[in-house]
């Protein structure tokens, strides 16, 4: 699972389960993605996964593969580049110079254009514009809601099944972010602090059997984890101390409900120091 994150947004494309919405780790790859591979083994339209491939093909499904790798590779290194500030909220974006910067064709960079404004990172305006979606503090409490109320469904699964061990590995998970939270809580959080906290909050729910959560959850964290970027959220350090003692609560006493609640309390306390 990765933004905040499960480890399925923003860590790569999670939710935070092709990598994890906070450290290099995984969030779901592929956002609203078609759920067939159809392949037309003739001229003009083959659809694999959502890449449409405007030329004929021989049904050597290898060379779809490569084109959908490709478009991927687009989406991520795009949406890298909004949660990185790399392309800032507001900005324009025109298909040629993202051609010319990515060095891939139009095709992938629309496909990949089409997913981030399904997540909520870019704003399109058919014929017109494309831009780096630029949110406003009114939509935080909603997303940290949505976000929210996916962990605790998670939890809810998931707790009945967890082992001593199991608990014990995201125990540590919420030990481990604090020092890190500890650095970044000076000043906005920036996205390596958004991820890790998205990893260690999203240890319960990498341990649940949800796949059918895994698509929104990937694009519920991607657009928390860039309106809490953009609107420049500090991770408070005694915020995290109340998380992590509710977590612990929660844990101990497998309350999938609690834990929902204890994650809840933190993206909203998050989300309000949004300016």
């Amino acid at each position: 699972m990765v933004a905040i994150v499960t480890g399925a947004v923003l860590v790569d494309e999670t939710v935070l389960a092709d990598e994890a919405v906070l450290a290099d780790e995984a969030v779901p790859a592929d956002v609203a993605v078609l759920a067939h591979e159809a392949v037309m083994v003739d001229r003009a339209v083959v659809v694999d996964r959502g890449v449409v491939v405007d030329e004929a093909v021989t049904g050597d499904r290898g060379h779809l593969r490569q084109r959908r790798l490709l478009s991927d590779d687009v989406f991520r290194a795009l949406r890298d580049a909004v949660l990185e500030g790399v392309l800032e909220p507001g900005e324009r974006l025109r298909d040629d110079e993202l051609v010319r910067w990515l060095g891939v064709s139009r095709t992938p960079i629309r496909n990949a254009l089409d997913r981030l404004r399904s997540a909520g990172l870019v704003d399109l305006a058919a014929n017109r514009w494309t831009r780096v979606r630029d949110p406003d503090c009114s939509t935080l409490g909603g997303s940290a809601s949505v976000v929210a109320a996916l962990h605790r469904a998670a939890a809810v699964i998931a707790f009945p099944r967890l082992d001593d061990p199991a608990v014990d590995v995201v125990a540590a998970g919420l030990r481990s972010a604090r020092p890190v939270v500890r650095r970044g809580a000076a000043g906005p959080a920036s996205i390596e602090v958004l991820r890790c906290v998205a990893v260690a909050v999203g240890g319960v729910a990498a341990l649940a059997p949800v796949g059918v959560l895994a698509a929104s959850f990937a694009e519920a964290e991607l657009r928390l984890a860039h309106e809490l970027r953009s609107r420049r959220c500090v991770v408070d350090l005694s915020a995290w101390d109340d998380f992590d003692a509710s977590a612990g609560r929660a844990l101990a006493a497998r309350d999938g409900g609690a834990w929902g609640d204890a994650v809840g309390q933190l993206l909203h306390r998050v989300a309000a120091t949004g300016r």
